[in-house]
């Protein structure tokens, strides 16, 4: 295929300092002039048409070349390089949903990475490898932060609510631990989810990767939930009990589709999950994959391997949706001046009513807890078990081996799991000089060049 010529960025070279560029003056016109008539190739030349224009006032730029080669380099390590918007300095971050104090009224000037790592990092040292502290160490970018805001959705206060249906549940359950639960749930609702569990099991994020404005994987909305929910987790964990399940908080968009186009940054990864024999030195003896509904019908392709391995190794995997925990209405009857009301008040139950919420414990291999209680006008009902058998059947699901592009062989010990990336996955498209240097950076593998950093020309 026939090489295309592409419009390439400049960068300032060492030919002077800046000087005014006003309409109408003599460096404007005469830089208008040059960006109008001047090649890129005439540009670099010589030092005496460089001193020319100097002596012209005009502040003298060198284009990136086409003779620069083009490499593709990992995003991540990409944006920690260049800074976090890359190749897209101009543009600002665009957030579905916002607010302007976090859940518990509280309000935020900055966000500092080393107090959101300290309250989501887990405290317990046998879960604490399975951290992944990257995207919150992304806020160390001041510009970054300077962006960031508080993240609440409808979808995250939805999730919530059904989340605290499965924390009644979990609570009440004698062997917790021997359970590792996975909240494969697009990130800000993973977090939802995980802060309503906060006094009920140990999250441990798993987020590995950077915002960028044009990213395909909206984190930033993840790092704003985390800020919206970090003051609640932080009062929440210190009534965590000794048999507290481990949760891992991931992000389903993570594999988002990247369509190759100049509207996207490949900021796509993988998830880091535990080997069995970890696994099983910890106790685990069954797994909980959480997703949102029916229409997910087994995990996704970059855990495969995994959840395959971990059956192998006698773990038994489940799924469970979280659609599952469904609304129940109850009238509750308060005093008012000159008699009683009556208000309802909606709950989420598994299966959709209390009584059913016995039936959690025989899908999912928990241990019967003596009596079920739930929550009612302020205090814990217990709800007598049904007589009959459980009218509906958790998701038939069993990991089974499939053919994916993440089939690769485990790389890493026991802090550094995961597997080696497929070509081209979590990659972006860069030129460098011979010294280098990033000279240009595009969005998507078929698009122009656009610039790198500050001191480039035009834009």
């Amino acid at each position: 295929m026939a090489k295309q010529n592409k419009t390439n960025p400049v960068r300032r070279s060492t030919f002077g300092q800046p000087s005014s560029n006003k309409p109408g003056g003599a460096g404007g016109q005469m830089t208008q002039w040059f960006t109008q008539h001047i090649s890129r190739r005439s540009v670099g030349k010589g030092l005496a048409w460089g001193a020319v224009l100097t002596m012209a006032g005009v502040t003298v730029y060198q284009l990136a070349s086409d003779d620069d080669p083009e490499v593709s380099q990992d995003s991540l390590e990409l944006q920690k390089k260049e800074g976090w918007n890359v190749g897209s300095t101009n543009k600002p971050l665009a957030f579905d949903g916002s607010s302007g104090t976090d859940s518990r009224g509280k309000t935020w000037s900055a966000y500092d990475p080393n107090y959101l790592i300290s309250i989501y990092q887990p405290r317990d040292p046998q879960w604490q490898p399975f951290f992944v502290p990257t995207l919150i160490q992304s806020l160390s970018q001041p510009s970054l932060n300077s962006q960031m805001r508080p993240v609440r959705t409808a979808q995250m206060a939805d999730t919530y609510e059904r989340a605290e249906a499965l924390r009644n549940l979990i609570s009440q359950t004698p062997n917790a631990n021997q359970t590792l639960i996975i909240s494969e749930l697009p990130g800000p609702q993973s977090i939802a989810l995980g802060a309503a569990m906060a006094d009920t099991a140990r999250l441990v994020p798993v987020f590995d990767n950077w915002p960028h404005p044009l990213g395909v994987v909206h984190s930033h909305e993840t790092i704003g939930a985390m800020v919206y929910y970090a003051n609640e987790i932080d009062e929440k964990r210190a009534k965590l009990p000794e048999n507290a399940p481990a949760l891992l908080l991931l992000d389903s968009n993570r594999l988002a589709p990247y369509t190759d186009q100049d509207t996207q940054f490949d900021n796509r990864y993988l998830a880091k999950l535990p080997p069995a024999d970890q696994m099983k030195q910890r106790g685990i003896q069954q797994v909980i994959y959480l997703v949102k509904d029916q229409n997910q019908k087994e995990e996704l392709d970059d855990i495969n391997d995994d959840l395959v391995e971990w059956q192998k190794q006698g773990i038994n995997v489940r799924m469970l949706r979280l659609s599952d925990f469904k609304p129940y209405d109850e009238p509750a009857q308060t005093m008012a001046s000159g008699g009683t009301s009556t208000t309802v008040h909606r709950h989420y139950y598994y299966g959709g009513s209390p009584w059913t919420s016995w039936w959690f414990y025989n899908h999912y291999g928990y241990g019967y807890p003596r009596e079920v209680y739930v929550y009612r006008d302020g205090r814990n009902v217990s709800i007598p078990r049904p007589a009959s058998g459980p009218t509906f059947d958790p998701p038939s699901y069993r990991p089974v081996s499939r053919p994916t592009i993440f089939n690769a062989s485990r790389v890493g010990g026991v802090s550094g799991v995961g597997k080696t990336r497929p070509s081209g996955f979590g990659r972006t498209s860069v030129r460098v000089s011979s010294n280098g240097r990033v000279t240009g950076t595009r969005s998507g593998r078929s698009g122009s060049y656009g610039r790198s950093g500050g001191g480039w020309f035009g834009g």
